[in-house]
């Protein structure tokens, strides 16, 4: 069952995404520009739920135009705000407002757990232009330090207080790749890092879903933020640590190109 996107709806969680969440998207972007022989740059590019902006500003490094959609107004918003020389339209990955053969690469950064991923990677093929590419990827919640042995208590902890929303496992090797006329070249799993102070990473695990869950269901944000610090801080201590993101993604080309 995918994920609800009505969690997004909300602009706590815009302001969030907008200027609490690391910048782990640009280095996600060079794995993949690495991995592609053909090289990754294009001249036009659509991002898929692209949020507050950060997945479309780390884009437009590797297109001359991009386009970003998503279905919260309130992150278009914030989107719209940080890159106003972009494309912003409020759409669904579903039933992409775009002729075929449009765009010279298409991305999804953890939006296809949102929507039924058959019809969507078939919505992204289709819009996407011959010999074109193709780019799902995501990451796990940031995990202060390499001691998982100390930070397992406290991540239980965080789930007990904030269970997780339901619909987000995801597998991106096994998209209906072929249906799509797309063919799977790359396929990878690393680690991204962050340094950040503990500050810094409750404003971030503040905006996790599960968390905005609890606060518009009557939780009080200052309490929300209370519990985070309580749990996390001591993780920290007293000094900023690498935070580090289990990262992953899928490359693939459109049939039909040279």
């Amino acid at each position: 069952m995918p994920a609800d996107p009505e969690v997004y709806c909300s602009e706590r969680l815009a302001r969030s995404y907008a200027c609490d969440r690391p910048p782990i998207h640009p280095a996600i972007w060079d794995r993949i520009a690495a991995a592609d022989p053909g090289g990754i740059d294009v001249g036009s590019a659509l991002d898929v739920g692209c949020g507050a902006g950060a997945s479309s500003r780390a884009l437009a490094a590797h297109a001359d135009r991009v386009t970003g959609i998503d279905l919260s107004a309130e992150m278009l918003g914030h989107a719209q705000s940080a890159l106003p020389g972009m494309a912003f339209v409020r759409a669904s990955a579903q039933a992409l407002p775009f002729d075929a053969a449009t765009f010279d690469l298409v991305a999804a950064a953890g939006a296809l757990n949102y929507c039924e991923p058959s019809v969507a990677v078939s919505e992204m093929a289709r819009v996407l232009r011959p010999g074109g590419r193709f780019v799902a990827y995501d990451f796990a919640t940031g995990r202060p330090g390499r001691d998982a042995t100390r930070a397992a208590p406290c991540f239980a902890s965080f789930r007990r207080h904030f269970p997780p929303l339901p619909g987000y496992a995801l597998d991106l090797q096994g998209l209906p790749y072929d249906r799509c006329a797309l063919e799977l070249f790359s396929y990878e799993r690393f680690d991204v890092q962050a340094t950040m102070t503990a500050a810094a990473y409750v404003d971030y695990i503040a905006g996790e879903t599960s968390v905005e869950a609890a606060v518009a269901d009557g939780m009080d944000d200052s309490e929300a933020r209370r519990i985070c610090a309580e749990i996390f801080t001591p993780l920290f201590d007293g000094a900023a640590r690498e935070v580090h993101f289990a990262a992953m993604f899928a490359l693939a080309r459109k049939r039909g190109g040279d």
